[in-house]
């Protein structure tokens, strides 16, 4: 029984994410004996084009769970 998630958060980061993918897809295949792992990224809102390259890798990678994209939160500060 060998199966892994990695969870990865991505913020406009167009430029690293296509390598970054590339370096740890392996890794999941290498796990996925039962065919339950993934490669996870999440997408914090970015402002460049990070969301569609994500599409664009997932289109190729069964592994990598299709781009899911949330709104970057600030979190209020406490005086």
């Amino acid at each position: 029984m060998s199966s892994l998630y990695i969870v990865i958060p991505a913020y406009n980061e167009s430029e690293n994410i296509e390598k970054t993918i590339d370096q740890w897809y392996p890794v999941v295949e290498r796990h996925n004996d039962e065919g339950n792992s993934r490669l996870v990224i999440i997408n914090d809102g970015s402002k460049d084009n990070t969301y569609e390259l994500l599409q664009k890798c997932a289109a190729t990678r069964p592994l990598l769970v299709p781009p899911v994209s949330y709104t970057h939160l600030t979190l209020p500060t406490i005086a």
